[in-house]
Formats: C-alpha cells, sequence, structure tokens
C-alpha cells in the first residue's frame, strides 16, 4: 500500500491529481446518497404520515453546503491565480482566442440570468400541500433553472459544432 504524501503528490500529473479528486467524490457521493436512502428512509414524518422524513436528510445538505462552498473557493482561488499569473497578458493560447472565450461566456451568463430572472414566473406553486407565493424567490428558482437549460444547450451546440469539423472547412477555404 502506497502512502499519501506531499512529495508524492507533487510528482503526479494534473490528469492523475483530477482522476483521484473525481474517484474520491465519486465515492463520497455513493456513500453519502447510498446512506440516505438505505438508512431510515422510510421513516413517517410526525405532523404528516402521508410524507417522509428520512433520517439523513441532514447529512446530505451539510454534504452539498460543504461540496459547494468547496467549489466557490477553489473556482476563486483559481481566478486569483491565473490573474496573478499574468491576467489577460495571453489573450491567444495555440491559435484560441482564450480571452475572447472568457468574456463571452462571462457576458452570456450574466445576460441569461438577467433574462431569465425577468421573464420567470412568481405564479404560487402548491408544496406539500401549502401554497408558497414569494415572488423573488419563485423567480430567482425559474432563474436558475432556465439559465442552466440554455447554458446546457449552448455548450451542446459547441461540442457539436466542435466536433464536425466545420469550423476547419470554412478557414480551408479562405
Amino acid at each position: 500500500m502506497t502512502r499519501l504524501s506531499l512529495q508524492g503528490m507533487k510528482k503526479l500529473t494534473a490528469e492523475q491529481i483530477s482522476t483521484r479528486v473525481l474517484c474520491v467524490l465519486v465515492a463520497l457521493i455513493v456513500l453519502v446518497f447510498g446512506a440516505f436512502f438505505l438508512i431510515g428512509y422510510d421513516v413517517p414524518f410526525e405532523e404528516n404520515p402521508e410524507f417522509n422524513a428520512p433520517r439523513l436528510t441532514d447529512l446530505v445538505l451539510v454534504f452539498i453546503y460543504v461540496l459547494v462552498t468547496a467549489t466557490v473557493a477553489l473556482v476563486a482561488a483559481a481566478a486569483a491565480a491565473g490573474l496573478r499569473k499574468g491576467g489577460n497578458r495571453q489573450t491567444v493560447t495555440n491559435n484560441i482566442p482564450t480571452a475572447k472565450i472568457a468574456w463571452g461566456t462571462a457576458l452570456m451568463l450574466a445576460a441569461s440570468l438577467a433574462a431569465t430572472f425577468m421573464l420567470g414566473s412568481s405564479e404560487p406553486v402548491l408544496v406539500n400541500g401549502v401554497e408558497y407565493t414569494d415572488a423573488f424567490w419563485l423567480k430567482a428558482t425559474d432563474m436558475f433553472i432556465n439559465t442552466s437549460l440554455i447554458l446546457l444547450a449552448v455548450a451542446v451546440c459547441g461540442v457539436a459544432f466542435g466536433i464536425s469539423g466545420y469550423n476547419r472547412k470554412i478557414k480551408s477555404i479562405t
């Protein structure tokens, strides 16, 4: 069995580190959600026995909060490191306009968030038999769902365009 040490981690490539982190995260997710569904999932809710009150709901919520917090911290650290190392000096890397892509992505995200918030529904919804009427949170929920769908569709179109080779055909003609 190999020992985990900082010296050993420094010798690993980025791909090896990424693979190990992914495996650890998948194992933790399977463990937490497996425990959630297998330990006390069918416990009836005291106030209304028609609903379940799983025992490990708090574990799942804390796990999600930890993952989101760690993700935000890593994104902030990566952005700060990127700005320290050179900022926008390299606007083109390997003939790819990285600065344009980064700015385009950020602007599309901001525009999508603003547009989907404005167009989001504030119609009350029925949640566990109780009508929920907070207009801001109803619109915010619609905003996040619809923005996710828009960005997913754009990503799929981008991958399809990249795979198609159409961009290379245009460059060879000109």
